[in-house]
C-alpha cells in the first residue's frame, strides 16, 4: 500500500512537473512571437521613412502628434493607397474615352457663317462713279514704275547673254498671280477674278519664252508696291475710302495698259548694254 501511495506521487509530481514546463514553453512563445512582431513593425516604418530626432516641448498637444501618426503606417498599406489611386485614374479616363465624337463640319457652313460685306463689284462700281465726279479718267491714270516697284532676277543677265550671242528673243508673257485665300481653292480664286472681284491679285509676273522652249522668269512686280500717283492723292485727301482705293488700284495693276508698259520696261532692260 506504501509502495502504491508512492507510485502515484512519483506520477503526480511528474505531471506537475511537466504542465509547469509546457505553461514556461507557452510563455516563451508568446513573448518570442511579441517580440519578433514588434520589431518587424519597427523595421517597416524605418524603411517607409526614417524617423528624425528632434525635440519635443513638454506642453506639446495630442493634436500635434496625430500627423506624424498618420505618416507612420505600414508599407503595405501605401502600396495598398497607391494601387487604388492608379485604378480610380483608370476608370475616371475610360468613359471620357467613350464619349469622344467626331463631328464634320460643311465648309459651306462657315463661309455662310462670315460677316457679310459689301459685294466688291458695287464698291468698285461706287469709286468709278467718285472718280468721274472729281473729274478724272481712270484709264487716263499713269502708274509710277521705278526699282522700288519692279524686281528683277537673276535669270535676267542669263537672257542678255543669250541676246548678245545672237540668239532670238522668244515673247514676253505677262502673268497674273493670285493670293491664296482659306477655304478656297485655286480654281474658286480664278473665279472670282473671273467674276470681277481683283482683290484676290497679289502680283505680275514677266517670263520670257526662247525659241528652244526654255522659260525665264525675268521680273515680279507686287500690287503691294503699285503707285498710281492721283489715287494716292485723293486717298490721302479723304475723297476715296479706304476699300475703294484699294480695289481701284488692284483694278489698274491688271488693266492691259500696265501689263503692257511693264512689258517694255522688262525688253528695255533686257536690250540694255550695261
Amino acid at each position: 500500500m506504501q509502495f502504491g501511495l508512492r507510485i502515484q506521487d512519483i506520477i503526480g509530481l511528474v505531471l506537475a512537473v511537466l504542465i509547469v514546463a509546457i505553461l514556461i514553453s507557452i510563455i516563451l512563445i508568446i513573448r518570442e512571437n511579441a517580440r519578433e512582431r514588434r520589431l518587424w513593425r519597427e523595421g517597416e516604418y524605418e524603411e517607409e521613412e526614417p524617423e528624425k530626432p528632434r525635440l519635443r516641448r513638454a506642453g506639446a498637444s495630442r493634436k500635434e502628434e496625430e500627423p506624424e501618426r498618420a505618416l507612420r503606417r505600414p508599407r503595405f498599406s501605401v502600396q495598398r493607397e497607391a494601387q487604388r489611386e492608379e485604378e480610380g485614374v483608370a476608370e475616371s479616363v475610360e468613359p471620357l474615352e467613350s464619349r469622344e465624337t467626331v463631328e464634320t463640319v460643311p465648309l459651306e457652313e462657315i463661309r455662310k457663317e462670315e460677316p457679310k460685306e459689301e459685294p466688291r463689284q458695287v464698291v468698285l462700281e461706287r469709286a468709278l462713279r467718285k472718280l468721274e465726279d472729281l473729274g478724272l479718267d481712270f484709264g487716263a491714270l499713269k502708274p509710277v514704275f521705278s526699282e522700288d516697284v519692279i524686281h528683277f532676277s537673276p535669270l535676267l543677265w542669263e537672257v542678255k547673254e543669250e541676246v548678245k550671242s545672237g540668239k532670238e528673243l522668244g515673247d514676253i508673257v505677262i502673268h497674273t498671280v493670285f493670293r491664296s485665300l482659306p477655304g478656297y481653292s485655286a480654281d474658286e480664286i480664278v473665279e472670282r477674278y473671273r467674276s470681277g472681284d481683283v482683290s484676290v491679285v497679289e502680283k505680275l509676273e514677266a517670263r520670257v519664252k526662247t525659241r528652244e522652249g526654255r522659260d525665264y522668269l525675268i521680273a515680279t512686280m507686287n500690287l503691294a508696291h503699285f503707285q498710281v500717283p492721283e489715287l494716292d492723292r485723293h486717298f490721302r485727301q479723304g475723297n476715296l475710302r479706304e476699300d475703294e482705293y484699294e480695289l481701284l488700284k488692284a483694278l489698274k495693276f491688271v488693266d492691259r495698259a500696265t501689263k503692257k508698259d511693264f512689258a517694255r520696261m522688262v525688253y528695255a532692260r533686257i536690250m540694255d548694254e550695261d
